[in-house]
C-alpha cells in the first residue's frame, strides 16, 4: 500500500465510474472481501457457474456461504439467465456470473433477476478488465466486481 497503489485504485475508480476501488493481492481476495463486506455467510446461497476457476466456489464455501451452480450457455459458456432463475429459492442472497474469456455475461437478464428477487450482484470479472456490455463496463453496475491482471 503505498502511492502507486494508491494511483491505481483512482485510476479503476475512474475507469469504471464507481465511488471504491482497493487493490489486494488476487481476484480471489477481492471476492473473499466482497463477500464479507455484503454479509454473505453461513446459510446464504449464492447462484454462480460450475465452469470457472475453483476461486468461484472456493470463497462461498470460505465464508459458511453455499454455492449453487446454474447451467451455461451453450455457445457463450456463461450462466444462462434462465437456468439462474431455476436455482434461486429462499435462501438466495446473491447471483455471481463469471464473464469467461473476457466476454460478457448476459448481465441485463441476470440484473432483471436480482432486481426482482431483490439479489446482491457480485461480478467475478478477472478476465473481463476493459470488457463492456451494451455500452457499459464490467463491475460498474454490481455490488460488488473483481478484476484481475
Amino acid at each position: 500500500m503505498g502511492p502507486k497503489t494508491h494511483r491505481l485504485e483512482a485510476a479503476f475508480r475512474e475507469m469504471l465510474d464507481v465511488p471504491h476501488a482497493v487493490a489486494v493481492n488476487s481476484c480471489t481476495a477481492a471476492i473473499h472481501l466482497a463477500l464479507i463486506g455484503l454479509g454473505i455467510g453461513p446459510g446464504d446461497e449464492v447462484v454462480t457457474t460450475p465452469l470457472s476457476f475453483a476461486t468461484t466456489a472456493n470463497v462461498l464455501v470460505h465464508v459458511r456461504a453455499t454455492p449453487v451452480f446454474a447451467d451455461v450457455e451453450p455457445d457463450t459458456l456463461n450462466l444462462d439467465p434462465a437456468a439462474v432463475a431455476a436455482c434461486i429459492g429462499p435462501r438466495t442472497k446473491a447471483i455471481m456470473p463469471v464473464h469467461l474469456h473476457g466476454h460478457p455475461c448476459d448481465m441485463d437478464a441476470l440484473r432483471a433477476l436480482a432486481d426482482r428477487h431483490g439479489l446482491l450482484m457480485i461480478e467475478d470479472a478477472a478476465h473481463a478488465i476493459e470488457a463492456t456490455y451494451h455500452g457499459r463496463k464490467m463491475g460498474a453496475d454490481s455490488s460488488a466486481a473483481a478484476f484481475s491482471f
